[in-house]
């Protein structure tokens, strides 16, 4: 992995530890973290009550080139849903567990943490 990669991939599992700490303060519960496929990754799964939640988290250091929302786009969203009835599929027990499930977003800049529920 080159220089650059690695950085980038350190930030990503920075900002995806700071979402699950955030989202455990919550009251979820973490089922799985970075569940991944050929056509994607699942950054966190995490329980809501009745809720199955796939959570796409973005983390930016800062705002020079643009803010995390930003990132998160019709395509992406729709990526996480088809890994996560890829996900579903694999685990047939989460289907009978929980009634529903949802995506959502954790956006942080710098320090500041941005919750999203069921983004669409």
């Amino acid at each position: 992995m080159n220089k650059i990669k690695e950085k980038n991939f350190k930030k990503g599992r920075y900002g995806e530890n700071m979402a699950k700490e955030y989202l455990l303060k919550k009251g979820y519960k973490l089922i799985e973290a970075n569940f991944e496929i050929d056509i994607g990754e699942i950054d966190l799964i995490m329980s809501d009550g009745e809720w199955l939640v796939f959570v796409e988290v973005k983390y930016k250091s800062d705002d020079r080139l643009g803010i995390p929302e930003e990132m998160i786009d019709r395509r992406k969203i729709l990526q996480v849903k088809r890994v996560a009835e890829f996900y579903l599929m694999k685990n047939p027990e989460f289907r009978r567990n929980f009634e529903k499930y949802r995506v959502d977003a954790v956006c942080i800049l710098g320090e500041e943490i941005r919750h999203y529920e069921n983004v669409e």
